[in-house]
């Protein structure tokens, strides 16, 4: 029997930036029972608060059972005392930051990227992360789905960005964005900081995340033979939560391999 359940965000708990609706919220209340529970996301931790901790249970006994990783790992938040309380934050440095901003910065400026008019800024400062959003990060999802579907725009920003920051991982995973991080910055590395600091082993944890297959940013865990199971949209999941509360036994069927 597993211990903890660990969970994407966007398109597997609920669709991009949007809370998670009545019966998942019932869900994961059920699931926090059973299992301990995380979340593991390139989300900035407030979105944690907006999209999950203001519609599950207020129950500390079971909140405490959460385990909140937003920038992929590079913070882990805990609940006691109905308080968020952070265990760490590897964050870069000044001189780290502004070398990523300055370059980003250079680079819309050379490829003509500011837009005359936002809604909010299109780069933000996650502290672990820096993330570039060519329609600012609350656009409407139908807008942004078009905007590069192929990843052809992003592909040259990311080129340009690769020539002077080398140092450090730029990804372009979702509709619009463009992150950057410390080059050891995944999912993989966000899977050991949970065992590091909580008392979970490998067998101990199963990942159920949308984006796994090679190149996907939910790939990495299934590379360190962590159990994953692959979901196709939020009602699937759904289905998946009631199988794991239902049984005590892992259908094993349900994983994912190549």
């Amino acid at each position: 029997m597993k211990k903890i359940i660990c969970f994407d965000l966007d398109g597997t708990l609920a669709p991009s930036k949007e809370r998670l609706d009545d019966e998942m919220v019932e869900l994961v209340n059920q699931l926090l029972e059973k299992y301990h529970m995380s979340v593991i996301t390139w989300w900035w931790p407030d979105r944690f608060q907006r999209q999950i901790f203001d519609h599950i249970t207020t129950d500390e006994n079971l909140l405490k059972k959460f385990i909140a990783c937003p920038n992929c790992g590079t913070k882990m938040l805990r609940y006691e005392n109905w308080e968020r309380h952070k265990l760490y934050s590897l964050d870069f440095t000044p001189d780290e930051k502004k070398k990523i901003l300055d370059s980003m910065n250079e680079v819309m400026d050379l490829l003509n990227l500011r837009p005359e008019k936002t809604r909010w800024d299109i780069v933000e400062d996650r502290w672990s992360q820096i993330t570039f959003s060519a329609l600012w990060q609350h656009a409407p999802l139908q807008e942004k789905q078009y905007r590069d579907p192929d990843f052809k725009k992003r592909n040259v920003i990311k080129a340009e960005l690769e020539k002077r920051i080398p140092e450090f991982s730029i990804n372009s995973w979702w509709t619009t964005s463009i992150d950057i991080t410390m080059k050891w910055v995944d999912k993989a590395f966000a899977i050991k900081k949970i065992m590091e600091n909580n008392p979970f082993n490998l067998e101990d944890i199963l990942f159920i995340w949308d984006a796994i297959f090679p190149g996907g940013n939910d790939y990495p865990p299934f590379t360190i033979w962590t159990d994953c199971i692959k979901t196709n949209w939020v009602e699937h999941t759904k289905e998946i939560i009631k199988n794991l509360i239902e049984n005590d036994d892992l259908d094993e069927t349900l994983l994912y391999k190549e």
